[in-house]
């Protein structure tokens, strides 16, 4: 028991020094620094769409055992805004376990930019922003695999 119990702190406390660095809420990541942002052709609503398609199609809401992107458990939900009268929109990856939010992966602004459009990522997890910048750009190019 003794040994068990020993090796379920290590792991927890790995966990922990792991997701330190993560976002609780859109402010707080919005807040961050760390951004990379690249240009499309196309208009902000056209991306926006492609990426709330490919979003909810890669991560369909489940209640118990997790999706495709999230196969450990939980659940990671595509969610977003458009904001037409600012000329921009958001979305975002939200992981979740069992109903309760618990941290922001990933969110993504998408601007006007003179005759198409901007899209700038901001990941939570440092650890997890190569990967996933490359999936929402990857999104937003229109490869809507998962």
């Amino acid at each position: 028991m003794g040994m068990k119990f020993a090796l379920r702190a290590v792991v927890t406390a790995a966990a922990l020094a792991l997701l330190g660095g993560c976002a609780a809420s859109p402010e707080s990541l919005n807040s961050r620094d760390v951004a990379d942002s690249r240009s499309f052709s196309e208009s902000y609503e056209e991306i926006y769409r492609r990426l709330m398609e490919a979003g909810k199609s890669c991560n369909p809401p489940v209640r118990v055992f997790g999706n495709p992107a999230n196969p450990g458990g939980g659940q990671i939900e595509a969610e977003g805004e458009l904001h037409r009268d600012r000329g921009f929109a958001e979305f975002r990856l939200v992981a979740g376990s069992y109903g309760v939010r618990m941290n922001y992966f990933v969110a993504a602004r998408i601007e006007k930019a003179g005759s198409g459009s901007r899209v700038t990522i901001k990941v939570s997890n440092p650890l997890g922003a190569a990967p996933l910048s490359s999936r929402i750009y990857r999104w937003a190019s229109g490869d809507s695999s998962c």
